[in-house]
């Protein structure tokens, strides 16, 4: 079992990402409830099924096993629902991530930062061109995110 501590932020300004080839994710939600989510996801060409228990505002403890493809198009029939999104690497040490949604979620851009350490976390000197920090908000967790509707997500972007 994995620990993974994270903050997220909206983006001020984008970065240029023209050099940055993006992961695609196909990510469809089986199971969550306010503490633990059982989802699978197509990363690029690899498949996953992930189990992820909250721990507090900003660490999980995450589980991920790789599946077939054939086991992906199962368990997508029972999926509750799914998020598109583009992501973008941009830095190593601490994993600075870009994550551009599409289809009903296409309005949000965020950018997530990976920490070894809470203590790291907590003493992260935020870059200029993040926006505001939206960690336990709803548009800062896909299983929150994928329950809102369009219209939702856009008065979210307005309160942030």
């Amino acid at each position: 079992m994995n620990q993974e501590i994270e903050r997220k932020f909206l983006i001020k300004k984008i970065p240029d990402l023209k050099k940055i080839k993006p992961v695609i994710y196909n990510r469809h939600f089986i199971f969550k409830d306010k503490k633990t989510e059982i989802r699978i996801q197509k990363r690029g060409t690899r498949y996953e099924l992930e189990r992820k228990e909250k721990l507090d505002n900003i660490s999980f403890n995450k589980v991920k096993i790789k599946i077939s493809k054939k086991e992906f198009d199962t368990f997508k029939k029972i999926s509750l629902d799914q998020i598109k999104r583009k992501s973008y690497l941009i830095k190593n040490n601490p994993n600075i991530t870009i994550k551009i949604y599409q289809g009903k979620h296409s309005p949000l851009k965020r950018v997530e930062v990976e920490f070894k350490s809470k203590k790291e976390a907590n003493n992260f000197k935020v870059p200029s061109w993040f926006g505001k920090e939206i960690t336990g908000s709803p548009l800062a967790k896909d299983s929150k995110l994928s329950n809102l509707s369009s219209e939702k997500i856009k008065k979210l972007l307005t309160i942030y």
